[in-house]
């Protein structure tokens, strides 16, 4: 009994050491934003036999990389380097801070086939701010002091989102074919106006559709409407209907926005937009003569929340078993399926030792003794 005891133990803790025994990442992943790349590396307890890609792009080779490597110390290591814009790297033109940021979602697995628990996804961002410059040449006429005075109004916050229903609606994050929502551009600020303008909807991998023009005018009214703007032209909005691409569960819409300064009309022939006339030359001249004035007029790129978008008979049938989950019985016990794994093995464990230490019981108190009288009775 007490080697059997000692082998129950030893077997418990090779159980316990078999669920740890996983690969895993050690610290955080490095990231090295590169004047032409966005470069990632990271380090792993045990060798790595999986792949990084970038999300959305895994059948692109070039997206993608696969590999087995140990640096000079013979530890593990792994990365991946990507061009600027490369594999749906999202580019977007920021106002505060005023620059550039190049922005991806790099995935870390560590199966060679399946997606796991082990494995990581890390949103990068790389900001690249613009140098401001001042040239100044000055001639001294007098000695007489001079005082320099500035007023800077602060740039503002803006934001793209789509909500359900209403104007000030929850934030879209699911959706069915023809829900109806409304997409919403909005800064937080009295100083400024906005107009939007070059909209796109893309599907995350690489296809898009322009539905807003440069002058900011619909290009297809069944998808989306001209915007309307607010009376302090510091916001716009556009019902709609959601839409998809084909054989596409998500969709995520792309604008530009262009900053105007209210104060002395320096929004006069910017917006809002004049869609019911198709010729432009007019709304350019506007803008080019306002651009002499102090202000010039900024753009920036906005992007909305991604909306995974179901077809209606999917969305019909999950919310038939959306409706038939809320009928159950509300003392039922529900298990994550991580949990519900731990326990169903630790019982099936449990079981199999209390099992064989009962045969091993039976065997010493009656099958030992019939096997001794029959080794007697033979010799």
């Amino acid at each position: 009994m007490k080697s059997w005891f000692q082998f129950s133990i030893l077997l418990v803790l090779g159980f316990s050491a078999a669920i740890q025994d996983d690969n895993e990442l050690i610290g955080q992943p490095e990231i090295q934003c590169n004047a032409d790349t966005i470069d990632m590396q990271f380090r792993t307890r045990k060798q790595f036999n999986g792949k990084v890609y970038v999300k959305g792009s895994y059948n692109r080779p070039e997206c993608r990389v696969d590999y087995s490597t140990k640096d000079q110390f013979g530890r593990p290591v792994g990365g991946i380097k990507l061009n600027h814009g490369a594999c749906n790297m999202d580019r977007q033109r920021m106002i505060a801070p005023e620059g550039m940021m190049f922005s991806t979602v790099l995935i870390i697995s560590f199966h060679p086939l399946f997606l796991t628990r082990m494995d990581k996804a890390y949103h990068i961002r790389c900001m690249y701010k613009e140098a401001a410059r001042t040239v100044t040449a000055a001639i001294d006429v007098s000695n007489l002091p001079t005082e320099s005075v500035q007023s800077d109004l602060p740039m503002p916050t803006c934001s793209y989102t789509i909500r359900r229903d209403q104007l000030d609606g929850p934030i879209l994050k699911y959706a069915k074919v023809g829900d109806q929502v409304v997409h919403r551009w909005q800064c937080d600020s009295e100083d400024y106006g906005l107009l939007v303008h070059s909209c796109y909807v893309e599907d995350g991998q690489g296809e898009k559709q322009m539905i807003i023009d440069e002058r900011g005018c619909h290009t297809d009214r069944l998808l989306l409407g001209d915007p309307t703007y607010v009376e302090a032209l510091n916001m716009a909005y556009r019902e709609s209907f959601v839409f998809k691409f084909a054989d596409r569960i998500a969709v995520r819409f792309q604008c530009e926005i262009r900053l105007c300064l209210k104060d002395d009309g320096g929004c006069d022939g910017i917006t809002p937009p004049m869609c019911s006339f198709k010729d432009a030359n007019s709304n350019e001249k506007q803008i080019v003569k306002r651009n002499a004035r102090t202000f010039k007029p900024k753009d920036a790129d906005m992007f909305s929340q991604t909306v995974y978008v179901m077809d209606k008979e999917n969305g019909d049938s999950t919310s038939a078993q959306a409706a038939e989950i809320r009928e159950l019985d509300p003392q039922t016990i529900c298990l994550a399926p991580k949990l519900l794994v731990v326990a169903v093995t630790f019982f099936t464990f449990i079981f199999v030792l209390f099992v064989t230490t009962i045969l091993v019981v039976v065997y010493h108190r009656y099958c030992k003794n019939e096997i001794k009288n029959v080794v007697r009775e033979y010799y």
